[in-house]
């Protein structure tokens, strides 16, 4: 919970004069609201920056404005505000980066606020995309990824009054949280939209993380380590060499992928040993746990074998972890309170479009060697489509979300509605894979793995219609 001081709001509001203004910003008593809704909700999620309990909205705004901006519009609950500050973020980034080459600490983490909670603010993938590599751009501009230079001959140039250099300043705790915030998100938006690269990982972010680890300043920061070492694993499935396209198919089959996932199996085994006994059933630790398990074992429903020599493949093995893992994730899913789905980050919502996705594939898999009703009984899809559903009709109402005045709808109403609308065709296709199906896989020994055929169904397309849910394409940048 917050312990910021209550009486906090009352400077903000005597000071907030000295500002610079704009039309519908919050005034001084809602920043100091919208401040403490960001610290209580929404930065545990994605913990990419600490801002103490003693700081005030005001002073945060002094600090770092761009910063401040984006907060405030991500904690707003009222609909025809996000928008208007959706509006004077864009135009703030597209001044300060093309512009007034703006390379500050302050804008990477408005940036980084910005991308984090995109499911409230930026309605296109394409503009997803370009805010993403800006982040990153940002990054390699400011040097936050390789060690502050201590040979840098700018320094020679600032010379005290005893005419001694001036020493480079050491990488402080909030550029090493901001980097590791910008792999992360960066990460999992190239994930989900696989169409652009995370920032690359290099030693310097290693020296991060462990730093982070050891000198903590809050428990959010164990939360952001743990993510950024699950994370790490996901980036090598999708840097794989069964997703180069450069590698041949032959190239591939010469290793066995199991070797692989095998391999990242034991990785993110180990990453969970060493998660600290407080965290052990967090729910933001858990849902990212099983997010990556999936993401390994989901790898077989892309790159199914073309070979012949597959006995190591172990593909249905694969599809059955592929629904523990959802069926893990759902559970930890509904122990989280609808009232607590407003703190909810980009992460999360892919996350959610990830699972159900990959478990109507796994429910609508037509072959005699899948047992569909399995899946049934292990995770039932429209069960938990149902409960997803009334959870996210519920969260307006009880969050306060204020939609008067909008053109649209909050987050969570559209994804209501949404999910609603994509409900009857996936009641439809189950309902309509009872007929006897001939099987496509070969005959095979007993106790042989199966390669199991390409699926053809349309997977991709379920997911896109998921991804628009909070990112129309008829959305008009501005």
């Amino acid at each position: 919970m917050d312990d910021r001081p209550q009486n906090l709001a009352l400077s903000a509001v005597e000071g907030s004069s000295s500002e610079e203004t704009f039309d519908n910003e919050p005034s001084g008593f809602e920043a100091e609201q919208y401040l403490s809704f960001f610290y209580t909700y929404k930065a545990k999620y994605f913990p990419f920056v600490y801002i103490p309990p003693t700081t005030t909205a005001q002073q945060l705004r002094h600090d770092r404005p761009i910063l401040w901006l984006c907060i405030m519009t991500v904690a707003s609950r009222s609909t025809p505000q996000q928008q208007v500050l959706g509006r004077k973020i864009r135009d703030t980034l597209a001044q300060e980066m093309m512009l007034k080459s703006g390379q500050t600490i302050d804008l990477l983490l408005g940036l980084l606020t910005y991308i984090g909670w995109s499911n409230y603010q930026i309605h296109s993938k394409p503009s997803l995309s370009v805010f993403t590599q800006l982040a990153v751009s940002l990054v390699y501009d400011l040097g936050l990824n390789r060690p502050v230079p201590r040979d840098n001959p700018l320094v020679a140039l600032c010379i005290q009054s005893h005419n001694t250099p001036m020493i480079p300043t050491p990488r402080t705790m909030e550029e090493r949280r901001a980097v590791l915030g910008c792999f992360l998100i960066t990460s999992i938006v190239s994930s989900f939209l696989q169409k652009i690269d995370a920032l690359r990982w290099t030693p310097h972010l290693d020296e991060c993380l462990e730093v982070l680890n050891e000198k903590h300043e809050s428990p959010i920061d164990d939360i952001l380590v743990q993510q950024v070492r699950m994370q790490l694993i996901v980036e090598k499935v999708t840097r794989g060499p069964w997703n180069d396209g450069a590698i041949k198919t032959a190239e591939r089959s010469n290793v066995p992928l199991c070797f692989y996932l095998n391999a990242l199996q034991s990785q993110l085994q180990e990453v969970k040993s060493k998660i600290p006994p407080y965290l052990k059933d967090n729910e933001i630790v858990l849902a990212h746990f099983y997010s990556t398990q999936l993401t390994i074992n989901e790898t077989v429903l892309s790159s199914l074998p073309s070979s012949n020599n597959q006995a190591d493949f172990q593909p249905v093995e694969r599809l059955y972890a592929c629904i523990e893992s959802v069926k893990s994730w759902f559970e930890i899913f509904f122990t989280i309170p609808p009232i607590a789905y407003v703190g909810f980050p980009f992460s999360i919502f892919s996350q959610l479009v990830r699972c159900l996705s990959t478990l109507y594939r796994l429910s609508t898999l037509e072959d005699p060697a899948w047992e569909r009703k399995s899946v049934q009984k292990t995770a039932d899809l429209l069960v938990i489509f149902d409960q997803v559903i009334k959870n996210m009709e519920q969260v307006a109402a009880i969050a306060g979300q204020d939609n008067n005045g909008s053109t649209g709808e909050d987050t969570f109403s559209r994804t209501a509605k949404m999910f609603r609308s994509i409900r009857p065709g996936w009641e439809a296709k189950l309902g309509g894979l009872d007929s006897e199906t001939v099987s496509t896989l070969p005959t095979l020994p007993v106790g042989t793995d199966i390669p199991l055929p390409e699926v053809t169904l349309t997977e991709q397309v379920d997911k896109d219609w998921l991804m628009d849910l909070f990112l129309p394409p008829n959305y008009q940048f501005q």
